[in-house]
């Protein structure tokens, strides 16, 4: 076998591969219409790919606890349906003190306030399972905390 004409996958390079991948992408382009919310489902190749945006109630401290349990229990549910974990991550952003301005006339006011939860942003990639498992999961685990953009 000719290894120049590989990908890093060990895929063929040709053109009738290429227009493969151009029709799956077509393919992928109408699953993003369903990926503007805050759970959401894909497949690349042989990979189920879920995204999810959290916003967690209290401090960093109790959203990094909140986050690390349910990202837990995202693995076992996976793994129990005979899945293969790639990769579950996700970012914690802690809201900070903020400040709003008003202006009705010439004058402004200010109000200072803390935030009082966290943002997550993630992604759990697997295998051997079907999308549809993988969004029940994610809506089961992070249903009652997702983030309305």
């Amino acid at each position: 076998m000719d290894t120049d004409n590989l990908d890093d996958c060990g895929n063929g390079l040709n053109e009738h591969e290429h227009d493969h991948d151009h029709e799956h992408e077509h393919d992928h382009e109408h699953e993003h219409e369903h990926e503007h919310g805050p759970i959401s489902v894909d497949t690349h190749e042989t990979s189920i790919v879920g995204a999810y945006k959290l916003k967690i109630p209290g401090g960093k401290d109790e959203a990094e606890a909140i986050l690390d349990e349910r990202m837990r229990l995202v693995a076992k549910e996976v793994t129990e349906l005979g899945g293969i974990i790639g990769h579950i991550k996700a970012v914690l952003t802690e809201q900070g003190r903020s400040v709003m301005i008003s202006i009705t006339e010439d004058e402004s006011n200010k109000r200072y306030f803390d935030g009082d939860s966290c943002n997550a942003d993630g992604v759990a990639i697997v295998f051997l399972i079907k999308p549809e498992q993988l969004l029940d999961i994610l809506n089961k685990c992070f249903g009652d905390i997702v983030r309305e953009d």
